[in-house]
């Protein structure tokens, strides 16, 4: 559990990373993702070797991979976390180092599998103290699949979480950290297997309803196959290349792609 004090320190902190070039910010409408020949070391250890592809606006792919492929750093890029060594990545047909990052950040978000919450109340978990109408956040609440478990807590939005308060499970964690990347509204969404502590119904219930009812695009990195064969399309990464793209359907043919999924069918019987 993070006090409210580390909490800010986390949000205030300076990007490390170059500032923008221009600040130019990013066009109205659907925003699509393009990475071109993006490459990536950490050291002398090659994670991403000149990956290329595109993400039409609206559009949801699933990243899927070996441990080490490179899914994850990838991911980092996308919201710019890191810059690539070589190549580009572009937001809504924008480069990302020419974007204001004040507003990258409220464009793009990320969820990771390890969440953080902090000594306050629900809503404010949520909101962090944006000055928001209730109704986004229960609206948020709504999409991530929280709002049930949320309204049997003793107080509601306002039970206090915390050392001192009620502890959630690991799946209640996750579905509030998603709430509180919706309640954004976010144009990119990045779930880095940040709904693996859920329940593979209400996981499939939450994907379903981000695809119908947000205008955003949206990449998961998943290790579930029903949560991979929701995508619109899938992207398979080994050794920090694409080795195949499609349907998951589609991909079953691949033979290395056919053996990941068995192998995640294995450690989910």
């Amino acid at each position: 559990m993070v006090g409210r004090e580390r909490l800010e320190e986390v949000f205030d902190e300076p990007v490390t990373l170059p500032p923008a070039v221009d600040g130019t910010g990013l066009p109205a409408g659907p925003l699509g993702v393009s990475v071109r020949s993006a490459s990536f070391s950490y050291e002398d250890n090659l994670v991403l070797d000149g990956i290329s592809f595109e993400v039409e606006p609206n559009e949801s792919v699933a990243l899927v991979g070996a441990t080490g492929s490179g899914k994850s750093t990838l991911a980092h890029l996308l919201v710019r976390l890191a810059d690539p060594d070589a190549g580009s990545i572009r937001l809504g047909g924008v480069e990302l180092r020419r974007l204001d990052p004040a507003r990258l950040r409220r464009e793009a978000a990320i969820v990771f599998q390890e969440t953080f919450l902090f000594a306050s109340t629900v809503r404010e978990n949520i909101g962090l103290d944006m000055a928001l109408p209730e109704s986004e956040i229960r609206r948020a609440a709504r999409l991530s699949q929280a709002e049930g478990f949320i309204e049997e807590l003793p107080r509601g939005y306002d039970t206090v979480l915390g050392e001192r308060g009620v502890t959630l499970s690991g799946g209640q964690r996750q579905r509030l950290a998603l709430a509180r990347a919706l309640v954004r509204r976010p144009r990119l969404l990045i779930l880095d297997d940040a709904t693996s502590a859920v329940d593979p119904t209400v996981e499939s219930v939450i994907l379903k309803g981000l695809r119908e009812e947000l205008e955003t695009t949206l990449i998961v990195i998943a290790y579930r196959v029903s949560t991979i064969s929701l995508a619109d399309r899938v992207l398979f990464l080994d050794r920090g290349r694409i080795a195949a793209e499609g349907s998951h359907y589609d991909l079953l043919s691949h033979p290395a792609y056919e053996a990941m999924v068995r192998a995640y069918e294995l450690g989910a019987a």
